[in-house]
This record gives structure tokens, sequence and C-alpha cells, in this order.
């Protein structure tokens, strides 16, 4: 069961698990977290109350705002009666009687409230990460503390507990805002990036600027040298550009304390009082705060952007640089680092070490292009070729712009490089689709509609035995169109992964001996090695497999040249053979052979074949679990092979 609201439960079933009301343990655990938000908000308010900068119930260090605001947006606001009972409590034990306590407490709970419910309605990230989270968390710490600070005032003013209320009434409002915006921060960081666990050097780093601030701070307010509170500077500063809003809020908040602490003790003469010196020094840390989260905040969001980026160009493999011309320092993204085939930032880089790079071939073409780009200040495009240290070739696409200054000198260049290798080979692997299919569609249409046209135009002038010679060549040619739309229908669903086995008991000798008959009708003779044989597989697929290691034998080996298929149990395995004795396969395409479209670089407008049959062997043998191979025959030619393992079942 999920449950979203205690405060609605009474409205849902009862449900029992292990005998115990699933109820009674979702309230337990409620009234355990409001006890313990009790607790601390109640510790925090008596805190405040009991310094000797307060003035009765109002006090300029009031941490409970802080606290409930945070906790209330992040785990809900069904924790209100924490919120109203810790501040009635402690009201009413620092002098104030029940009813007045009771309605303090309702202003501080509605001003609660609202900021929680403020913050959730704009849609704030705990984490404080964006500028814009920054921004509507301090309209909201600032606004929904007017509500607490008139609702406090009033009841007090108008039962004449105090004299001045505007006074009074600033006082409230600063105590309550600077606790929204010290304590608050912090509490949603640390809950916001509880999951996020530092690095050694980053708690190190941590552990480290918190100590030296923390004792820096004890000189600044406690020792007497409130006069240098500037050697504080560097910390604060360190604390967003390091640790980002962890160290922002948890220094705003270290340094705070301190001089909360130090101004209520007297021990930073500041202002008139002991209560104004507070409230100048938190007024000037929360400024300072809200622009640590500021400079954090941005940096964080800078920091997104990049990863953002860099994510985009390892997607799109598109690679960005920059080249200083006046100090020919030429700066890489990672992503470019890798096109390139090295680490990012494994090297220095430089306008030399490009032109390296680049093939020999191109390199002088490249240069000059650049260096005309330099002379006309124009933007530049063009393709080219590059060296990776493994030897391996790619294809890039560069494009560029120059940069001058006032003087109309070029001083920097810009731009990208993204490898197009794969889309080259896929625009040359699309016009060979459209070749070869164009090709191996128009002959057999060809012949379709030439013995059509004939048997529609002359059936009364034709014999029988010539018109059952047309019919026969239609329906070959027919089944060679069948054939070549069932293998590209083949590849889709492979593709698209819909071509899982469905695996039944099968024998695969007699799978052999049909498909071979069907050539021997033909006029084509395929000798059959096979003794009964028994394996779960899907016989589809394995008929297509040897279908289409016949078909390619037949195609490339003259008539009359020797054709065997042979099936046989290796162990649990199966090993389907197919020999001829034509010219064989170079050992350079043996592997590319059984790639798509793969010809064996043969043009498909001087031999027939579409390169689409062995892809579809290798395929319908790797959904098996196997694999397709070719070498040498035993006797000159070519041996195909397909291994099915673990799939024999026993002997017919």
């Amino acid at each position: 069961m999920s449950i979203s609201d205690a405060t609605h439960l009474e409205e849902r079933p009862r449900w029992v698990l292990d005998g115990v009301e699933l109820r009674s343990v979702v309230n337990a655990r409620y009234l355990a977290a409001v006890a313990a938000f009790f607790g601390t908000y109640y510790g925090a308010a008596k805190f405040g109350l009991e310094l000797d900068v307060a003035h009765g119930v109002i006090t300029p260090v009031w941490a409970p705002s802080g606290i409930s605001l945070a906790v209330l947006f992040l785990f809900g606001l069904r924790y209100w009666p924490a919120v109203a009972l810790g501040a009635f409590a402690a009201n009413a034990t620092s002098g104030l009687s029940v009813a007045l306590a009771a309605g303090v407490s309702v202003g501080n709970t509605l001003a609660a409230l609202a900021g929680a419910l403020a913050l959730r309605r704009l849609a704030l990230r705990p984490s404080l990460a964006r500028i814009q989270d920054v921004l509507a968390f301090t309209g909201a710490a600032l606004g929904s503390t007017l509500i607490s600070a008139t609702s406090g005032t009033s009841l007090l003013y108008a039962t004449d507990h105090i004299q001045s209320y505007g006074s009074n009434w600033v006082l409230w409002w600063f105590g309550d805002s600077a606790g929204n915006l010290l304590v608050a921060p912090l509490i949603l960081v640390l809950i916001a990036g509880r999951h996020v666990r530092p690095t050694r050097r980053q708690a190190l780093e941590g552990a480290v600027l918190l100590s030296g601030l923390g004792a820096l701070g004890a000189v600044v307010f406690f020792a007497g040298e409130w006069r240098y509170p500037y050697v504080l500077f560097p910390f604060l500063i360190w604390a967003p550009l390091r640790l980002r809003q962890p160290g922002a809020a948890c220094a705003s908040f270290l340094v705070g304390a301190l001089a909360t602490l130090g101004a209520a003790h007297g021990d930073v003469p500041i202002g008139a009082s002991a209560t104004e010196g507070v409230q100048i020094l938190q007024a000037l840390i929360c400024v300072v705060a809200i622009s640590m989260l500021i400079v954090g905040a941005t940096l964080a969001e800078r920091e997104a952007t990049n990863q953002a980026l860099a994510y985009a160009q390892e997607l799109t493999h598109i690679g960005s640089w920059e080249w200083d011309i006046r100090t020919n320092r030429v700066c890489w993204s990672d992503e470019l680092f890798r096109i390139y085939g090295f680490e990012p930032r494994s090297t220095k880089i430089d306008y030399g070490f490009f032109l390296e790079r680049v093939h020999p071939d191109d390199r002088d073409r490249i240069d000059a292009q650049i260096r005309a780009a330099y002379e006309s200040r124009a933007p530049f495009d063009f393709e080219h070729r590059i060296v990776l240290p493994d030897g391996r070739e790619r294809l890039l696409q560069a494009h560029g712009r120059v940069e001058v200054d006032e003087s109309d000198t070029p001083v920097r260049m810009l731009g990208t490089g993204q490898d197009i290798t794969q889309q080259r080979d896929v625009d040359r692997l699309r016009d060979g689709i459209l070749a070869t299919v164009s090709h191996e569609l128009r002959t057999p249409l060809t012949s379709v509609l030439g013995f059509a046209v004939t048997l529609k135009e002359r059936r009364g002038t034709l014999s029988d035995e010539t018109a059952a010679e047309l019919v026969d060549h239609i329906a070959v040619e027919g089944e060679r169109l069948n054939s070549l739309l069932g293998d590209l229908l083949d590849l889709d669903r492979h593709r698209r992964g819909a071509t899982a086995p469905t695996r039944k008991r099968a024998d695969l000798a007699d799978i052999a001996r049909r498909i071979a008959e069907r050539y021997t009708s033909r006029g084509r003779d395929i000798a059959v090695d096979a003794e009964p044989l028994v394996a779960t597989v899907d016989a589809a697929l394995v008929e297509r497999i040897v279908e289409n290691l016949l078909a390619n034998a037949v195609k490339h080996t003259p008539n009359g040249t020797p054709v065997a298929v042979s099936v046989r149990a290796s162990g649990g395995d199966v090993l389907i053979v197919v020999d001829d004795g034509g010219p064989g396969v170079p050992a350079p395409l043996r592997r590319s052979i059984f790639e798509i479209f793969d010809r064996g670089g043969k043009d498909p407008s001087t031999t027939a074949g579409t390169g689409i049959g062995l892809s579809i062997v290798a395929q319908f043998a790797a959904v098996h679990g196997g694999r397709a191979w070719v070498e040498e025959a035993p006797g000159g030619g070519a041996s195909f092979r397909v291994l099915l393992p673990g799939c024999v079942d026993r002997p017919a």
C-alpha cells in the first residue's frame, strides 16, 4: 500500500501485515517524526529566546523558522502540528499566557506553511543549484515571515506586552528571516545531496575549509579582532567555488552562528546594543550567504551546461575547438580528443599537432583552406580524413570561423569537428542498396512483364508447349522476386529484434535434402551428405540458412561445378557445411562477405545477387547463439560453415 498523506489515514481501509495493522505502524512512524521535529523546533526556539539579545519573546535569533520551512517543504505539510506545538510550548514557557502563546503559534505555523507552499508552487529544487531556485527561495524566505511578524507583534501590542509596534515588528521579521536564510539552505542542500557521496579529496577539502573558517571566525568574533572580518572572505569565496552549494550553505551558517554568538555576548562591539549588533552582523552575513548561493548556483549551472554539451557532443560525435592564433594555443573539447583517438586533455595541442593528424593526401588542401580563411576572414567548411594513433582512418566534417580584433587582425579561430565516418558508410550502404535492389528487382520484373504480355497478346497463336514454358519462366522469376522480398523482410525483422527463434524438434537432414532437390529440379545437382539428425531449432530459420548458402554457391559457380551440402552433429552442436568447387573467397574478404550488401567487391550491374543472403545466414546463426564463417574447401573452392551450438536432440 502506498500512503502519501498520514492525515487521511482514517479514510483508508485497514490493512494487516503479519497480524499488525499497517495503519498503526504508519501512525507510529508519523507520530515519532512529529515528536522529533517538535523537539528540534522547541530546543532551537528556547535557545533564541534565552539569549540576552531577546526582547521577551521577540528575538533576532530564530532558527526555528528555517527548520520549519525546510522540513515542511521537504517532508510534507502534514508535519505542521510539530511547528504549532513547538512554537506554543516555547512561548508558553517564556512568560506568555496560554491563550497568547497559542495565538503566536498560529502565526508561526501559518508562516512556515505559506513559505513551504510557495516553494512547492515555484517548483524549487532543494539542491538550490539554479539561480532561479536561489531567488525563489530568497523571496519565499523573506515574504512568508511577514505573516509571523505581523501576527505576533499585533497580538503582543494589543495585549500591552510591548509599547513600540514598528521597532518590534522589524526585530521579529528580521529574526525569522535570518533564520530562514541561514538555516533552511543548510538543511535543504544537505538533505538533497544525502545520496551523493563526496570523494576523499572533497571530504578533506571541506574539512580543511570549515576548520580554517571556524578558527578564523573564532579569532574575529571572540578574540577582539572584529575589525578584520575580511580575513574570512577567501574562505567564503573558496566554499562555493570549490564545493558549490554544500560549501556555501555550511560556510554561511558557520560564520552566521559565530557572528551571532560573538555579538550576543558583547565580543563584537557593533551598534548601540547587543541586539542591534546581532541584527547588523546577521544582515551582512545574510547578504553574503545569498551572494554565495548565487555564485554556487552560477557555477553549478555552468557545470551542468558543460556536462550537457559534452553529452550532446558524445552522442553526435561532434567536438569543439578553439585556436588562439597569437599564442598558437589550441583547446579541444573532450569529445574531439576521443574522435582523434586520445584520452581527453592527455596531450598538448597546437596547429602543427592538428596537421600531423590529417591524412597526408588531405594535409596540403586543408592547410591551404585554413590559410585562405585566415586571409579572407570568412567562415570555412570542409571534409577531411584523419589518421588515428592505431593507423585507422576517420572522416571528419569541419566547420569554423575567424574572429578579429579592432584592427581587423585575426586573433582566434573556433569551430567544430564531427566524425561522419559512420554517416558516410550509411550513405554508401544506402546507395549500394538502391543500386543492388533496383537491379535485382528490375531483371525479374522485366522478365515477368515480358512473358506475361506475350501470353496476353499471343495466347491464341502459341502452342501449349510454348505457353507452358512461358508460365514456367514467370514462376521462376516470381520465386526470385519473392525470395528477394523475403530477404529484405527478414533483414527488417532482425533490425527490429523480431527474429527470436521459435525452437522445435526438426530433422535437419530432411531439411537439407528438400532444399537440395529444388536445385536438382532446375538442372543443378547438389550432393547431400546427411544422416537423420534431430535438433531443437527454429526450422524456418535453418531452412533459410541452407537455402541461402546453396543459392550463393550456385550463383557464384559455373554450371557443372560440384556443390555439396552436409549436416552433421559435433557433440551437442550442429555443423552445416556447403562446399563448392568454384574460385573460392579471397582471405581479405572472408570476414566482410557476411556483412549486409557486401558483394565481395563485385559490380551489381554485372553479377547477380543482392549481397543479402550471406548476411541473413550470419544473423540467423547468431539468433541461435551460433556463428557463420567461410574457409577454403579441402579440394579448392569455398567452404561455408554454420555452427548451431547445443541444439542436438537425439538421432532420429
